[in-house]
């Protein structure tokens, strides 16, 4: 195979050679459905001991143990949360992975995966950084106000969330006017909340009529068990400050996603990679900071069928092959808190 010098992609200006790199990395396209489900369930059982280790809440907390678990609990959380991206991207390759999420991940934190499933929007070489963009923050909120509105909108989620699925769902099940409100402007899961995005299709419709009744069903039988005494009020405080914490984990993760420094016109791959950031910061704070691959976000804007797993030895074939001073080198960034500093204190530079 020649060399990247002799395509082209040489300098931080130029344009990357695309093909040339996908045939490169083409080998690692493929999941393993093994790493998913040990990943999964290996989350989701640290969880529950770390929700056991902080019990009873919040007294648990002034325990070493307590802390470590709450922790525990809100980092296991975040990461499991990430598999709905993972889904918009491999679910054809995952035959029941996205049935097991969604009962032991999605449901209980009512983020079912049919509210992520216009995640390809944000990679539409169309639609990257413009308005219908829901992942891409607007120009008004670069800077320290994002920064105030993503902290906010982690407190006050949780209860949108719930109204989405326990007053709305029921509501559009007997109003068609309200169904197509809800289906087009409540839908999505957006930087700041619930966003806009199209009305089904006949294929998707079933999928999302369903996800959406098991989280009405899965918050009847909350609301009911807390009226029996069934389930302690002490319980429902912690799983609240749970997701909280995660939303706000999932805000500084955000922050930093990208520069946010497009004008809302077409981006090329390259333009998206630019404006984006591949972290080499220490591993263990990627881990839990940017869980499962969003460390690497510029190059899963460059290829964004590669699983997870398979970033990293993508990362580094690219990073090789690619001469320094090139558009891939230079979104490369060793501090994951200096940018985030960035994003509060400076303004942005449109591309």
């Amino acid at each position: 195979m020649d060399s990247a010098h002799d395509s082209g992609a040489i300098g931080g200006t130029q344009a990357l050679p695309v093909a040339w790199l996908s045939a490169l990395v083409r080998d690692l396209r493929r999941p393993r459905p093994w790493i998913y489900w040990l990943d999964l369930l290996g989350c989701v059982l640290a969880a529950d001991v770390g929700l056991f280790l902080a019990s009873p809440f919040p007294d648990g907390l002034a325990r070493p143990e307590g802390a470590l678990g709450f922790a525990l609990t809100v980092a296991c959380l975040y990461r499991a949360s990430y598999f709905s991206h993972e889904l918009a991207h491999q679910s054809r390759h995952l035959p029941g992975f996205g049935l097991a999420w969604n009962l032991l991940v999605g449901i209980p934190l009512l983020i079912p995966s049919f509210l992520y499933s216009d995640h390809r929007t944000h990679h539409s070489t169309r639609h990257f950084g413009s308005r219908v963009d829901a992942e891409y923050l607007a120009p008004h909120l670069r800077g320290p106000k994002g920064a105030l509105a993503l902290v906010g909108a982690a407190f006050l989620l949780p209860f949108v969330y719930g109204a989405r699925f326990a007053i709305l769902a029921p509501a559009a099940w007997i109003s068609r006017s309200v169904r197509q409100w809800v289906d087009t402007r409540v839908s999505s899961l957006g930087l700041l909340g619930l966003s806009r995005r199209a009305a089904p299709g006949a294929a998707e419709r079933m999928v999302w009529r369903i996800q959406e009744a098991a989280c009405f069903g899965y918050l009847a039988c909350a609301g009911a068990g807390i009226a029996l005494g069934l389930i302690p009020l002490r319980l429902v405080a912690q799983m609240y400050c749970v997701t909280v914490a995660i939303l706000l984990l999932h805000g500084l993760r955000i922050m930093v996603g990208h520069r946010y420094a497009s004008d809302g016109n077409p981006a090329d791959l390259t333009q998206q990679v630019r404006d984006s950031y591949n972290f080499s910061g220490p591993r263990w704070l990627m881990m839990v900071l940017t869980p499962l691959g969003f460390h690497l976000h510029a190059l899963h804007h460059l290829f964004p069928n590669i699983p997870y797993h398979n970033m990293p030895e993508a990362h580094r074939r690219i990073l090789a092959a690619l001469p320094q001073g090139s558009v891939y080198h230079t979104v490369s960034s060793r501090s994951f808190i200096a940018e985030l500093v960035g994003f509060v204190r400076a303004p942005r530079t449109l591309l």
